[in-house]
């Protein structure tokens, strides 16, 4: 087999593309033939105000849903904090160890009371000056 030599500079000058005979005579009919009818304008859909409503609708609830679950959820990590805590300190005092003050208690208060009388006095009054 030999090897056909080509000649580049001939080449060049012919197009190696060509269009059959009759070709463009009849393409825009033939493409309008292929194309579709229009198709009829649909009629515009009513929608009411409830259906444009309801995903906002729906949106709301969720917020509200999860806000419901955050509050019930950091409200019971409250709770449960406040009986585990070590540094929690019982503030309340049973009335029965109120009325379990000592006579020698009940001397010193007033014995106290007695010795700084004059002193608070004194202070109250120039406080209200």
């Amino acid at each position: 087999m030999k090897m056909q030599q080509f000649k580049i500079e001939e080449e060049k000058k012919k197009n190696p593309f060509r269009v059959p005979e009759g070709y463009m005579e009849g393409l825009t009919d033939q493409i309008m033939a292929r194309l579709p009818e229009r198709p009829q304008q649909k009629e515009t859909k009513v929608v009411s105000m409830a259906d444009k409503m309801r995903p906002w609708l729906y949106l709301a609830a969720s917020f509200i849903g999860l806000l419901i679950i955050f509050k019930g959820i950091s409200g019971y990590r409250v709770k449960k904090n406040d009986t585990t805590d070590p540094l929690f300190v019982k503030t309340e005092v049973p009335e029965v160890s109120l009325n379990a003050i000592s006579d020698e208690d009940r001397e010193f208060l007033e014995y106290l009371e007695a010795q700084y009388e004059d002193e608070l006095f004194l202070e109250e009054i120039e406080a209200m000056e």
